[in-house]
Parts: C-alpha cells; sequence; structure tokens
C-alpha cells in the first residue's frame, strides 16, 4: 500500500472519529440541582476545598457548581449520615442554586460581580437530626490530600478548555478513567507513569487557555478527535481487550496528530522546491 493512500485512510479513520459524539457521560446537574452523581463530584472535591479555601472557586473557574458545592460542605446537612442523605443534599442544592441565581440577578442590576457563594439569610426549616460521620474518618493531612488530587486528579487541560470539571467532555474521561482503564492492571500502570508525564506541563498549558481565549478554542479543537477516539474504552471489559484498543488507539492518534502533519508537510516542501 502506498503511503499516500495509508494516509488516506488514516485520515478518513480519523475524520469519523473526529465527528463521532462524546456520549456516554453522566448529567451532574440538572434542573437546577446536583444529581446523585453530582453529590459524588463533590465529595470528591471536598478535599480540594479544604486545602483551597477560597482558591477552590479560582480552580473551578468561579462556577455555579463549585460555589453550590462549597454551600453544601459548610451546611449542617453535609455530616447527615441517614440514608436519605442523598435525596437531601440534592434537594438542598437546588434551594442553594435558586439563591446563587437570585444574587446573580441583583449583582447583575447593580453592575457588579460577586464570585464567592451565594450568602444563605437562614437554613432550610426542619433541620433533620444528622448523624455526625466519624471525624476520624473525615480528617486527611495535607499529605495525603495533595497525594489523592495528583493520582485522581482531574484533566487539567480539558476542563479549562470546556470551561467546568461538570463538562460532558471532562465527565467522560473521568469515567473513563475511574470505571475502565483504572480496573485494569495495565491501564493502572499506564495512568501512574502518564500522570507524571502529563502533570508536569498540564497545569502551564491550563493556564494559558484561561488568560487567552483564542488558544483555548485551539486546544478545544485540538483535542476532540483524541476524545472520540478515547470513548472506544467505554466497551473494554479485559486485560486483552485494553492492550489491543490502547495500541490501537494510540497507533490512530499518532497517526492523526504526527504522521498525517507529517507527510503534508513534506508534500508542501517537496511542491515548493519545484
Amino acid at each position: 500500500m502506498k503511503a499516500s493512500s495509508l494516509c488516506a485512510y488514516i485520515m478518513i479513520i480519523s475524520i469519523i472519529f473526529t465527528v463521532y459524539p462524546v456520549y456516554g457521560a453522566t448529567v451532574f446537574y440538572a434542573n437546577g440541582a446536583f444529581t446523585q452523581n453530582g453529590i459524588e463530584w463533590c465529595e470528591e472535591n471536598k478535599p480540594l476545598y479544604d486545602l483551597l479555601g477560597e482558591q477552590f472557586f479560582e480552580h473551578h473557574r468561579h462556577s455555579i457548581e463549585s460555589r453550590v458545592c462549597a454551600n453544601l460542605i459548610e451546611d449542617e446537612l453535609w455530616n447527615y449520615a441517614g440514608p436519605d442523605r442523598v435525596e437531601k443534599l440534592i434537594e438542598r442544592s437546588l434551594y442553594f442554586s435558586e439563591l446563587e441565581i437570585a444574587e446573580s440577578q441583583i449583582e447583575a442590576g447593580i453592575g457588579i460581580v460577586d464570585t464567592a457563594p451565594a450568602d444563605v439569610p437562614d437554613r432550610m426549616n426542619e433541620e433533620p437530626e444528622p448523624v455526625l460521620i466519624q471525624e476520624e474518618e473525615e480528617k486527611q493531612t495535607q499529605e495525603e490530600i495533595q497525594e489523592n488530587n495528583q493520582e485522581g486528579g482531574g484533566c487539567l487541560i480539558a476542563t479549562a478548555a470546556f470551561d467546568s470539571e461538570l463538562s460532558i467532555q471532562v465527565q467522560m474521561l473521568r469515567e473513563i478513567r475511574d470505571t475502565k482503564i483504572m480496573n485494569t492492571q495495565i491501564g493502572a500502570m499506564f495512568i501512574s507513569g502518564f500522570n507524571q508525564f502529563y502533570y508536569s506541563f498540564s497545569p502551564t498549558i491550563a493556564d494559558m487557555e484561561r488568560q487567552s481565549p483564542l488558544f483555548k478554542e485551539i486546544v478545544k479543537i485540538t483535542i476532540t478527535p483524541l476524545l472520540s477516539t478515547l470513548s472506544l474504552l467505554n466497551n473494554i471489559d479485559s486485560e486483552i481487550e485494553m492492550l489491543v484498543v490502547g495500541i490501537g488507539i494510540i497507533s490512530l492518534n499518532a497517526g492523526f496528530y504526527f504522521i498525517i502533519p507529517a507527510v503534508v508537510a513534506i508534500k508542501i516542501k517537496k511542491k515548493l522546491l519545484d
């Protein structure tokens, strides 16, 4: 097979995956309130909130989700451990969301922007008797928090590109990592090595995205084919499938991001020299 035919084949496959919809991500925020998965997201982010304090909101680009989550964590209901805890937290998140929306409307009318969580005039009536969770289970040292963030940290580049950790694309990456890749020995080994490389440069790229809307759009377009190919991992169920599909995804992206541009560059250079 000629090199040009091979490149054309890779291009066709890449285009298919580029336009392939990124489905399967879980909804974390719906109808003005957190869903069950949104509550789980908030629980995952509590150590980060405890560590960063006010910088937690900047980390999440002052999203309404981060502010609602902070109010939930500070609420007495957070330590409630009854069987209906999640349902009550979902209901409470709706209350806090309404406060955020009302405060935003007032701020828009007077021309100011307050990115801190909305002030809570009074807690909802009929507070349930909280069954306090053992403090020992909630306490983590600063080193443990940082270690957890390093091992299970989110995709900084995708989060900055799509504006929120609750975006469909970022949640798809989180689900694939947690439910597919990390459930295989090969995948866990890959993630361990990849994280050391990825977190060496991703904070810088994410900062550049936040500073430049144009650069953010370029990154968003650039990583879309990668996100689409990674969705193939939703179908794996074994170590061998992880190995085969993983190699296929790496090869496909190598062709899209490196081989095709290199061939195009060579042909352009050749034409310029003719």
